[in-house]
């Protein structure tokens, strides 16, 4: 077995998922004997929509869950079926929408050009679909196996596994992938510390049935936010007709340590929804903790760790989920680039570098969002559009990027093709009347059928060769692709109109040439080579005596 993952969850099923698709064996084992039956992490963000449509999972999700687009007019608050308005209301009760507070529209978020939308579908509903197409795409997924001892040495890992029917089993595989989310022990086996705030809110959720169409009246809104004397919290309406859930401080019902008192909870929904006279049914209730810890790094020899693993906080601002799966995507392309042959093993050195910041800042944007002052973090508010897409690595699969040192949510949102950053979306093929179509340059980043590649978009013939010439001369996927206009790659990526940028296979831009005037074959080559032997031997390219120069783009 070439990479076990441990935990079934969106993290690691997404982690097998990208694995198998890049043509690396993968074995997932997870304790619980099926996917969640709970509605937890509920948004899916643009970006990780953009790799869940390049796995293939985009018109399932969107046949499964609500299309998320920004809030309307807070007078109305409609929506056709299947879509939701990313309004967040405050409001004494459900029964007062006509004097709603818009608290929230999602407009600075959803304005991030992208080739889909977000959407709102929970871990019960995206769970089996990351489970089966991981499945489709060769991976071995075992639920109801559990991880029971683990030996780590410099070739490999060998774990203990206790399947289903109480036997235990020795698996070996050359890399881990800890996916086993906030309770999990492998961190702290491998010799990784995590730490942080700690629990910063303990909170129930309370899953109910009821028919409030004479309260909403047609209208339609991602949460509300309810403050009245008998009710503290939010409400929010679930993927399925007239399926809510309150979620509330746990103190409210009785607190942490003990059952909800189901009499209690109905009396919470009843003051929530400002009225005794609609019926309701209570369908589940849960306890959870908001909390924040942050593992030292993200690696120890072949362990790695992604998702709730690594970095733990509030779920407030949707991104704990999101963040997990852009984890699994990063690691799983350096990965497969380690093991089909094509990178040193130093790449992998690059998940730490570039993950945990994001981790950190993404955990501290989130304990801002859910109330802790910003005096005791260190830091202030972001805009949501660099937390959700605008991030920005700094490592060494990247050349070129920002000089000097930074934090990886930059002071402002740009998405410019500089080097660190995630490739814009540019529209590929007209639509009807000529206008967008749906096909983007971000499609050009997924795998083919030999696996993960580097694209080269350039604005002359030129790169196609050269790219060719590259790819033979270092057993290196790239392929070329040249875009005039009206695609505008010289004015979005500031290539100029000889230039190109090399993006990686995760859609990340590792490297950026600005050449105003085309430059000869011999130094094209040169240059193109010497950024891929940076990337993925940046070990051995340390010696490297023709260092790229300011016109390639540094």
């Amino acid at each position: 077995m070439t990479v076990l993952v441990v935990g079934g969850g969106p993290t690691g099923l997404a982690t097998a998922l990208f694995l198998a698709r890049a043509g690396v064996a993968v074995l997932l084992v997870e304790r619980r004997p099926r996917t969640s039956t709970l509605p937890r992490a509920t948004h899916v963000s643009r970006r990780t929509m953009e790799l869940l449509r390049e796995a293939g999972l985009q018109e399932a999700v969107a046949a499964t869950g609500f299309e998320v687009v920004a809030g309307d007019d807070p007078r109305v608050f409609t929506a056709p079926d299947r879509v939701l308005p990313r309004t967040v209301v405050g409001v004494p009760s459900l029964s007062g929408l006509d004097a709603a507070e818009v608290l929230e529209t999602g407009e600075e978020e959803l304005s991030v050009p992208g080739p889909c939308p977000p959407f709102w579908c929970g871990q019960h509903r995206t769970e089996p679909l990351l489970r089966e197409a991981a499945v489709r795409a060769g991976a071995d997924v075992r639920f109801g196996e559990e991880l029971t001892g683990l030996s780590v040495g410099d070739e490999g890992v060998v774990a203990r596994i206790r399947r289903a029917d109480g036997r235990s089993v020795t698996v070996t595989a050359r890399y881990l992938v800890a996916a086993d989310g906030a309770h999990g022990w492998i961190p702290e086996a491998v010799g990784i510390e995590r730490a942080g705030l700690g629990t910063v809110a303990r909170r129930t959720s309370i899953l109910f049935r009821a028919d409030l169409t004479p309260l909403l009246k047609g209208r339609r809104f991602f949460m509300s936010m309810i403050e009245n004397p008998g009710f503290s919290g939010a409400v929010m309406q679930l993927d399925a007709d007239h399926w809510w859930a309150a979620a509330v401080e746990s103190e409210a019902v009785g607190g942490p340590g003990r059952d909800p008192d189901p009499v209690r909870c109905l009396e919470l929904v009843r003051a929530a929804l400002g009225t005794d006279d609609i019926p309701v049914e209570l369908t589940a209730t849960f306890h959870w903790q908001a909390r924040h810890r942050i593992a030292e790094r993200f690696s120890e020899g072949p362990v790695f760790l992604v998702g709730d693993a690594a970095h733990l906080h509030p779920p407030a601002g949707g991104y704990g989920s999101n963040a997990g799966i852009q984890d699994a995507h990063n690691l799983a392309w350096k990965l497969a680039a380690v093991l089909h042959g094509w990178a040193g093993a130093a790449l992998l050195d690059s998940y730490d570098a570039e993950r945990r910041p994001v981790g950190v800042a993404t955990a501290e944007q989130a304990l801002l969002l859910d109330g802790v002052p910003g005096e005791r973090l260190g830091t202030e508010m972001r805009d949501p559009r660099t937390v959700v897409m605008g991030y920005r690595y700094r490592s060494g699969a990247v050349i070129g990027g920002a000089a000097g040192p930074g934090g990886a949510l930059p002071d402002t949102f740009e998405l410019s093709g500089a080097p660190g950053t995630r490739l814009p979306h540019l529209p590929l093929f007209p639509g009807r009347d000529g206008g967008p179509g749906q096909g983007s340059v971000l499609d050009l980043c997924a795998p083919d059928a030999s696996g993960p590649r580097f694209l080269l978009l350039g604005g002359d013939e030129g790169w196609n060769r050269t790219a060719a010439e590259v790819a033979r001369e270092l057993a290196v996927p790239v392929t070329a692709r040249v875009l005039r206009p009206p695609v505008p790659l010289d004015r979005v990526c500031g290539t100029g109109p000889a230039g190109a940028v090399l993006v990686r296979p995760d859609g990340f831009v590792a490297w950026r040439c600005t050449a105003a005037e085309p430059l000869t074959g011999a130094r094209r080559h040169h240059v193109l080579a010497t950024a891929l032997r940076r990337i993925l031997h940046p070990v051995a390219a340390r010696t490297d005596t023709h260092p790229l120069t300011s016109r390639s783009g540094r």
